[in-house]
C-alpha cells in the first residue's frame, strides 16, 4: 500500500486529477481509498467520488495537516484496516505542505511509510501564483516527487516554457509532466509514474 497525496493550491485541478487517477486505477484493478479534506463552501461531494466506485472520507474543520492531523491518522488507520486499499489518495487543502502530511502518514501505524506526492501546479495563473507565494510553492514542489502542470490546453507555448523553465531551476531533478486534467491529456504518464512507486 502506498499514500498518495496532491499538492496544489485552490484551483490547481487537484480535484479532477483526483478523480482521473482514482478511475484510471480502478478500472485497472488497484483498491482505491480517496480522503478528501473540505473546508467551508471549498470541497468535493463525497457521493460523487463514491460514484466512480471509490470510497472517500471527507474531513472538515481544517486541514489535515494541521489542525485534524489526529483525525487524519484515524482515517488511514480505519481505511488500512476496513478497505485494504492498494492506494490512499489524500487531497489535502491548497495551503498544506507535503513534508507535514508525510509526516503524519509516518506516524499513523498503518503498517506503511511509503509515501508519493504530486504537486500540481496550475499553468494558467502560474507566473501569478509565483509572483505571490512563490516561496510556499517552493516548498510545496521541494517536497514531491513528481510536479505536474495542469490546464497546458489553456496556456500559450511560451507560457508553457515559463513554467518549465521555472520548475526546472527550482527542481531540477524532480520529473515533470504537462497534463489537462479536464480533457485527460498526459494523465497516462502521471498513473505510469504512479505505478512505478506501487
Amino acid at each position: 500500500m502506498i499514500v498518495c497525496q496532491l499538492a496544489g493550491f485552490l484551483g490547481s485541478g487537484k480535484t479532477t486529477l483526483l478523480i482521473r487517477l482514482g478511475t484510471f486505477l480502478g478500472n485497472a484493478g488497484r483498491r482505491v481509498a480517496i480522503i478528501v479534506n473540505e473546508i467551508g463552501e471549498i470541497g468535493v461531494d463525497g457521493a460523487v467520488i463514491e460514484s466512480d466506485g471509490m470510497k472517500s472520507i471527507e474531513l472538515t474543520e481544517g486541514c489535515i495537516c494541521c489542525t485534524l492531523s489526529g483525525s487524519l491518522q484515524n482515517t488511514l488507520r480505519q481505511i488500512a484496516r476496513e478497505f485494504a486499499p492498494d492506494i490512499i489518495m489524500i487531497e489535502p487543502t491548497g495551503l498544506a505542505l507535503p513534508t507535514k502530511i508525510k509526516q503524519i502518514v509516518r506516524t499513523s501505524m498503518i503498517g506503511e511509510d511509503r509515501t508519493f506526492t504530486i504537486c500540481l501546479i496550475d499553468a494558467f495563473r502560474a507566473r501569478k501564483l509565483f509572483d505571490e507565494a512563490g516561496t510556499f510553492l517552493t516548498r510545496q514542489m521541494e517536497g514531491s516527487d513528481i510536479i505536474v502542470v495542469n490546464k497546458v490546453d489553456l496556456v500559450s507555448h511560451d507560457d508553457k516554457e515559463y513554467v518549465k523553465n521555472l520548475v526546472r531551476y527550482i527542481s531540477p531533478s524532480t520529473p515533470l509532466v504537462f497534463i489537462s486534467a479536464r480533457d485527460g491529456q498526459g494523465i497516462d504518464e502521471v498513473v505510469s509514474l504512479l505505478e512505478e512507486a506501487l
